[in-house]
């Protein structure tokens, strides 16, 4: 069990205790797992299948990276403001490790998918971000930053970014991934046209300087040096490079080019409509590198880099200098030996030579069991490579996408291994999870939730149950988990491991297993998934999410309410959704905010909920008292079960092309009183990528009628008084478009 002792030991609140993590004095499981969870957190599992690291095409791809140590963040402001196709350059072409930093999460941008906005749109595009990385084949990294909206200047975005907070999350990503190139997106001048481009421009060498001063953002990490650091052309920015590289480059191995692999990642930014054309043929990027003479024309950004499995500058040794030298020369002869006798069809050859690579890293151990982290990336590429060239598949299954705290799941873990390789599976078990977690072997051969599984034929296969704690906090996204701090969202103190930087939190734990290959031991680790078949897609996969056993909702999140010297009444209805796989019962009731009180009836207050999902309404008839003084007063909807008391309203975030995301909100309506008296207006509205405007107009005594097709292609306009056109109707209803010159008209006879 990993408990809070191995937490305060071993991994402190800050990067720099997991860049060297303890070996010895955790089990191997919880040490191979925080190195995965450091590793691939900036990935996660995206709903998008990596074609391009199936298979020979990404083992060699991964034999490759294998040979090298270079490694490079590109810095911008917003997602889709990355060059795709020079992170899929770099990261496919020069198998680099490749990251991209957003400083936001696009939170202010507009959606041409769906009715979400401001933070919910932030996880959509942190998701779209992560389908674009697996694709392009780079990391994700982010500040804490709120996108509060389209800004005109450096000056205003300095000014809504705490300066001092951003440079350290900055400074805290560089020296988590620990690139010795940077490339800034942007300037940091005018050129740039979006104030939060200027300021990302102007953050990243600030933040390259500061990242190797010991004495700056002593809370984020170790020091780290950047080597090179680029600005890229573009934008506005017309400046003669020092450096031009060709995306567009063709790869026989990949069999397309960087550029049109990055186009295909590129379109997943549905939301913000980013679809693009993969186009093939050359396409150039262009760098400058700080501080060149000019006239300097570079071959590549890594020129004049030392790119080598090298020896760490510091480093408490556990071997003697000449030992030392001696391991380092056999991993890079493993590395080199691994591709150079790599044969795509019989890839279990190369086993021996990636073992020695492997094994020579774990005797770079210390006294202490440490690693530094370069050290510890090699040494899961070298794990990486070994469990892709034998084939062995290690898939922790579990039967539910969803469990309340308290309840129970249960998970089957199967090991596969592919005929012909000398493999015996020596362990399997379930690792990492709180310390209020339990897990227990469990006999699930008459489980129906199995019956999928029972058809696969393992080389072993366990099953457990895990109980999950009675006060396990609901799976969200960890920077909601706090109100937001006006343009800063509130970052929670540490928990299972630093989520800093990364795009999502954890997983809740995982599965592991002990494999002997030709008699040498190695661990494999895996996230649990929830798998099921969607009619028209195929296999999905979830994260397991833990939610309240009760999500309360209300149907109006606003209502107005004109100043009136008689009492008014007004009808809510309140929605109570099971999420328990036990049947609950309890009463509904509201808490109304208001110095006067504010009575409120409804037919029946109680509930009976008698199978997860099932959903029932309570509606209630609240009245206002005569002469309310104007201002805001808040109705909350509670559920009671017994003592527990819920809230909240569990919003999902389900969309074909990302993972499904939960968060929280209080279920609760604000009620505005206003001193407000309008004119009865007839309102046709045409509606665009979904907004809650015609509902704000009803709420002022206006009637709306929604413009279909046939009402702009023929109908009467002349009925309505005003005709309003919603968000981005120019982009998601072509029918607008084509009768625009109908509604010229209407404004020329005099309609608005």
């Amino acid at each position: 069990m990993y408990t809070d002792k191995h937490r305060s030991a071993e991994v402190k609140n800050n990067m720099s205790a997991i860049m060297r993590i303890n070996y010895k004095s955790v089990s191997i499981c919880i040490y191979l797992w925080l190195i995965f969870l450091l590793i691939f957190a900036p990935l996660t599992e995206a709903q998008v299948r990596p074609v391009n690291d199936y298979g020979a095409i990404g083992l060699g791809q991964l034999l490759k990276r294998l040979n090298t140590t270079a490694s490079v963040m590109m810095i911008g402001a917003h997602p889709d403001d990355e060059d795709s196709a020079l992170l899929a350059y770099l990261a496919r072409g020069e198998n680099a490790r490749t990251a991209y930093l957003s400083l936001t999460r696009g939170d202010g941008g507009q959606n041409i998918i769906g009715p979400e906005l401001f933070e919910s749109l932030g996880v959509i595009r942190t998701e779209e971000l992560l389908q674009a990385r697996r694709l392009d084949g780079a990391e994700q990294y982010f500040t804490r930053a709120f996108d509060y909206g389209f800004s005109k200047t450096l000056a205003e975005a300095r000014q809504k970014w705490d300066e001092k907070v951003i440079l350290c999350d900055t400074v805290r990503a560089i020296r988590t991934f620990r690139p010795l190139v940077v490339i800034s997106r942007f300037s940091g001048t005018p050129a740039d046209g979006h104030g939060h481009h200027q300021f990302a421009g102007y953050i990243s060498p600030i933040a390259v300087k500061a990242a190797a001063d010991p004495a700056q953002c002593t809370d984020a990490g170790d020091p780290w040096t950047v080597k090179k650091f680029y600005v890229e052309t573009g934008f506005q920015d017309n400046s003669e490079p020092t450096l031009r590289i060709n995306t567009g480059t063709y790869d026989p191995i990949l069999g397309r080019t960087y550029f049109e692999i990055a186009m295909e990642g590129r379109s997943l930014h549905r939301s913000q409509g980013e679809g693009r054309i993969e186009f093939h043929g050359d396409s150039f990027s262009g760098l400058i590198l700080s501080g060149a003479a000019k006239g300097l024309h570079e071959t590549n950004i890594f020129d004049g880099l030392d790119t080598k499995i090298r020896r760490p500058t510091q480093h408490t040794r556990k071997l003697l200098d000449e030992d030392e030298s001696s391991a380092y020369a056999t991993i890079m002869s493993a590395a080199k030996q691994a591709v150079e006798t790599y044969d795509p069809y019989h890839p279990e050859k190369i086993i021996p030579a990636l073992f020695n690579g492997f094994t020579a890293i774990d005797t770079m151990m210390d006294d202490h069991g440490n690693l530094p982290i370069d050290l510890a990336y090699k040494r899961r590429e070298f794990q990486d490579a070994i469990q892709r060239a034998s084939g062995i598949r290690l898939d922790a299954l579990a039967d539910s996408e969803t469990v309340v705290a308290g309840e129970s799941f249960l998970t089957g873990i199967k090991v596969y291994v592919p005929p012909g390789i000398d493999a015996k599976v020596v362990k399997t078990g379930l690792c990492c999870f709180p310390e209020t977690w339990s897990m227990s072997k469990a006999d699930a051969s008459n489980s129906p939730a199995q019956t999928s599984f029972r058809r696969e034929t393992a080389a072993t296969s366990e099953y457990f149950t895990v109980q999950v704690g009675k006060n396990q906090k609901s799976t969200q996204p960890f920077w909601l988990e706090n109100p937001r701090q006006s343009d800063l969202f509130e970052w929670p103190a540490w928990g299972f491991y630093p989520p800093q930087n990364f795009p999502f939190g954890g997983n809740g734990g995982g599965a592991y297993t002990v494999v002997d290959i030709g008699g040498k031991s190695i661990e494999f680790s895996s996230f649990i998934k929830y798998r099921f078949a969607d009619p028209a897609r195929g296999e999905i996969r979830r994260e397991v999410n833990v939610v309240p056993a009760l999500s309360v909702s209300v149907d109006q999140k606003l209502l107005i309410v004109p100043q009136s010297d008689k009492s008014q009444m007004r009808h809510l209805t309140m929605s109570i959704t099971n999420n328990s796989a036990k049947a609950v019962s309890g009463t509904a009731s509201l808490n109304i905010n208001a110095a006067k009180d504010w009575p409120f009836t409804t037919n029946s207050n109680t509930f009976s909920l008698k199978s997860k999902g099932e959903k029932t309404n309570v509606t209630f008839t609240v009245t206002i008292p005569a002469k309310t003084k104007p201002g805001t007063y808040n109705i909350a909807a509670i559920a009671m079960v017994g003592e527990a008391v819920f809230n909240q309203t569990m919003n999902t975030i389900a969309y074909p092309h990302i993972q499904t995301h939960r968060f929280y909100t209080r279920a609760e309506t604000a009620v505005n009183v206003l001193d407000l008296k309008t004119v009865p207006v007839k309102v046709g509205y045409i509606m665009g990528s979904g907004d809650d405007v015609p509902d704000a107009i009803r709420q002022m005594g206006d009637a709306v009628t929604m413009l279909e097709e046939k009402d702009l292609a023929s109908g009467d306009m002349s009925k309505y008084d005003t005709i309003v056109v919603g968000i981005r109707a120019s982009e998601t209803r072509p029918d607008f478009v084509a009768n625009n010159q109908r509604l010229l008209d209407y404004v020329k006879n005099g309609g608005n």
